[in-house]
């Protein structure tokens, strides 16, 4: 594979995990957002919204803080990025700045080797009721 080959598997590696990332931020959004309408709604009609709609609101709060989340979307994302770099390096040719492509591709697969850890033993978090 040519470079530029590697860098576009890099580039279209990048694009999905933002892309799935900004998706998922929108589907929470929308939920956050019909949960808002349930509680506005009743309370326009007088009456008190219903406690599950607050548990909901506020579970997703913590998640979104960092909470319950486990890095495997950037275990992913840092496997992909390292993987380009080890590929070039292999393909580079001796003295073709393979010192550089080698140094960014140790440290980009020591970051997804330190977020599968993360997201296997997640420390410091509790665990969620729905299994996540």
């Amino acid at each position: 594979m040519d470079r530029w080959e590697v860098a576009a598997l890099i580039l279209v590696a990048v694009v999905i995990g933002i892309g799935g990332q900004a998706w998922v931020s929108w589907l929470d959004h929308q939920r956050r957002s019909k949960a808002l309408d349930v509680i506005k709604a009743a309370i326009e009609a007088g009456k008190e919204p219903p406690k599950q709609i607050y548990e909901q609101l506020e579970a997703n709060h913590y998640a979104n803080m960092g909470f319950s989340k486990r890095p495997w979307a950037e275990a992913v994302i840092f496997g992909a990025v390292g993987v380009g770099f080890w590929v070039m390096f292999g393909l580079a040719e001796p003295g073709d700045q393979r010192d550089k492509m080698m140094f960014v591709a140790a440290i980009m697969s020591a970051f997804s080797i330190g977020c599968v850890a993360l997201a296997i033993f997640a420390p410091g978090q509790k665990p969620r009721d729905d299994g996540r």
